[in-house]
């Protein structure tokens, strides 16, 4: 046969292209396991690059809120660790482990905020590879990528991974804990592992502890894959690795003379009893929280409203959740997820996943929702969502030609793509808000300082940054009680800037330096982010004398809210009446710009805006801007009586006498009585002649002449 015969032949006894059906809606999706971990690792890299961006970049300096607790506690309990000291009655609310860990980074970078920063780097990137085996081990290869992927696109997550807090190491203990019991199947070795993890997760987030019977149900109920005669024994060595860092930890607490307390009820309290009532937290802190010693004393106070709460909150911190945490996307396909993976099992391989972020979810209930807390529950979220996109049923294969296209994976494009354009606004929100004011005036005021140098600040941030001994203002309510206050704590510095502005509103006037309080001297003024260094003299707690004048104590308060709050208009309406006041017209112009921004249709800060136009001379923007006024509030006398200046200054005497005629009662001004004098005069109007000079005789003015023009 020849050589192009056999060709023939093989090509006849040549298996034909799939000749099935065009579109397939169900189908086993093929495996990825060659390239899954590689395609995570990446995922990892960028995802750790992008952390490393934001800690070399634009965070700098730690939030106002979370990130507090650096500055005021953990940063401080790290140094004293490398200085040798371990004072058990510092913690309250977590173990020693994060600042155990933060002391260990400190040994390698100095810088204490930026090593808090690289371990939740660190902590973040390992927590993407412990979910990654778990869902891979559990789900699928393709499952695991996309829970990776998913879960660094994430806004909080990605924003938790260089935030200087507990949360991304005690996320990656959990993950760790879960993992060893997870990933193969547990025999008590495994379990002893994961036990020691889940204990170390505890004493560095104290709602770690509902590992404890996760992990225990979780092997007794075959979960884990370990074997039934060693499901008894396996769970107790479980919870015996628990038990193993608490014990010896709370023994040594005890010894030292600490006597050991779990502070975590006064978010109970605050949230039953304060936040459900719309108080805040500095309130609820100052007037309320030592109602509560014990967590018996928040349930026994209004047991009904207790559990009335938590019974609220549970529906409450699902929707935040679904709103602030995974985000609308996500968690419909997570809904998704679940319908589609029931049928298979493949939801059941889950269940010790399921189980732990349920047991997270209702620890968090009795307190007030945070983003932060429900992270824990996040990887569950998104291990739903990623099953959505990787099981067979409703696959959408699409057969062109010989090859077969799976259409589902891509579908998670709908989730990841506004996940991270969500992501990118969020961080940029984030970034806004840090007090980068703090590092500024902490750099302008180190000449001034002296060693052993207290500061009284809202937050803890200047006072680290400064090098100084930081005291929490006081809760005082005038301004001779805060100098008191100073002289029993030997304090020499008062640092005031918008967090304290807005948790001590009554001292708010102090963000404005021209207040001019006696013996408050200020050394440092930052501008674009307001904060003012102020050094105390002995002539503090003497109030200023505006303070007896209701105006200037209002345009003090206003000076200081057009510095916080770029959207309250009023504020500089009342800024730029007192401008105005005092004939600074070009200054109040742009405030009153500002403000008609913000409420174009406010007739105060139209009037305002008009007035303003008319002494600048712009006579036909001031006639629109009263005619807008009067169409807004009709029949002002006021209105009319800047809408005829405006007619007067545009050349139209004639407009401005008619305006005039039914206002002069309402006049007092004397340049503007003045000016009727000689308007009525030049268009011969004697009758207006005579009421302008009975007006002038009753607010004291010369009349002049009562002849006839």
């Amino acid at each position: 046969m020849s050589r192009s015969a056999r060709r023939g032949a093989a090509a006849s006894a040549a298996p034909r292209p799939d000749s099935g059906p065009f579109f397939e809606l169900s189908a086993p999706i093929p495996s990825i396991a060659r390239w899954a971990s590689p395609a995570a690792y990446v995922v990892m890299v960028l995802y750790a690059a992008l952390l490393l961006f934001m800690i070399a970049g634009p965070h700098r300096i730690g939030d106002i809120f979370t990130e507090s607790d650096f500055y005021g506690s953990y940063g401080l309990g790290a140094r004293a660790l490398l200085h040798g000291h371990l004072d058990p009655a510092r913690y309250g609310v977590v173990g020693p482990v994060y600042e155990l860990l933060l002391a260990a980074a400190g040994l390698i970078v100095r810088d204490f905020f930026v090593a808090a920063e690289l371990l939740a780097l660190v902590s973040m990137t390992a927590t993407l590879w412990l979910w990654f085996r778990i869902v891979r081990a559990r789900a699928g290869a393709l499952a695991g990528v996309l829970t990776t992927l998913l879960l660094a696109a994430n806004p909080q997550f990605f924003r938790y991974g260089y935030a200087a807090t507990t949360d991304a190491p005690a996320l990656a203990l959990t993950a760790g804990a879960l993992a060893l019991l997870l990933v193969r199947p547990a025999g008590p070795r495994a379990a002893l592992a994961a036990g020691l993890v889940a204990g170390l997760a505890f004493l560095t987030r104290y709602n770690a502890v509902v590992l404890l019977p996760a992990g225990v149900v979780a092997v007794l109920a075959g979960w884990c894959g370990t074997e039934r005669p060693l499901r008894l024994r396996t769970a107790l060595t479980f919870a015996g690795g628990c038990l193993a860092p608490v014990v010896p930890w709370v023994a040594f607490s005890l010894l030292s003379g600490a006597r050991f307390h779990v502070m975590l009820h006064y978010n109970i309290a605050y949230e039953v009893f304060a936040h459900a009532r719309g108080i805040p937290w500095d309130t609820y802190e100052r007037t309320m929280e030592s109602q509560f010693p014990t967590p018996w004393s928040v349930f026994a106070r209004d047991p009904s409203a207790v559990v009335s709460r938590i019974c609220f909150n549970i529906f409450d911190h699902m929707r935040l959740d679904v709103l602030e945490v995974a985000g609308k996307p996500l968690a419909l396909a997570a809904l998704a997820g679940a319908a589609l993976s029931a049928r298979g099992g493949g939801l059941a391989r889950l269940n010790a996943v399921w189980l732990s972020a349920l047991l997270f979810f209702l620890a968090l209930a009795p307190a007030f929702h945070s983003e932060r807390y429900s992270l824990a529950v996040l990887p569950a979220w998104v291990a739903l969502g990623a099953l959505a996109f990787s099981t067979p049923a409703l696959a959408l294969v699409v057969r062109a030609g010989a090859h077969r296209v799976w259409l589902k994976p891509a579908l998670a494009l709908l989730v990841l793509v506004p996940t991270v354009q969500e992501a990118i606004v969020f961080q940029q929100r984030a970034l806004s808000q840090l007090p980068v004011e703090v590092r500024e005036a902490a750099r302008e005021a180190k000449p001034l300082l002296h060693p052993g140098d207290r500061v009284y600040a809202r937050k803890p941030h200047f006072a680290w940054q400064a090098g100084l001994i930081g005291n929490a203002f006081p809760f005082v309510d005038s301004l001779s009680q805060l100098a008191a206050a100073a002289r029993r704590d030997g304090v020499r510095w008062l640092y005031f800037s918008w967090p304290e502005a807005e948790m001590r509103p009554q001292f708010m006037y102090l963000l404005d330096t021209t207040s001019a309080v006696p013996g408050l001297t200020p050394r440092v003024v930052t501008e674009h982010h307001p904060a003012v260094l102020y050094e105390i003299g002995p002539e503090f707690g003497r109030d200023p004398a505006w303070m007896n004048d209701p105006w200037q104590v209002a345009v003090h308060r206003a000076r200081a809210m057009i510095a916080i709050d770029q959207t309250d208009w009023r504020s500089r309406v009342v800024v730029a009446t007192e401008e105005q006041r005092h004939g600074r017209w070009e200054q109040a112009q742009p405030l009153l710009d500002e403000a008609i921004a913000r409420a174009p249709n406010d007739p105060d800060a139209l009037l305002a805006l008009a007035d303003n136009q008319v002494h600048l001379g712009r006579a036909a923007a001031a006639g629109e801007l009263y005619a807008r006024v009067e169409s807004l509030r009709p029949g002002n006398p006021r209105t009319r009586i800047g809408a005829g200046w405006a007619a007067l200054l545009g050349g139209d005497p004639q407009e401005a006498a008619r305006l005039w005629r039914p206002t002069v009662t309402y006049v007092d001004d004397p340049g503007t009585l003045q000016r009727m004098l000689e308007l009525f005069t030049a268009v011969r109007d004697p009758d207006a002649v005579a009421e302008v000079r009975a007006r002038m005789r009753s607010v004291g003015m010369p009349a002049g002449t009562e002849s006839a023009p």
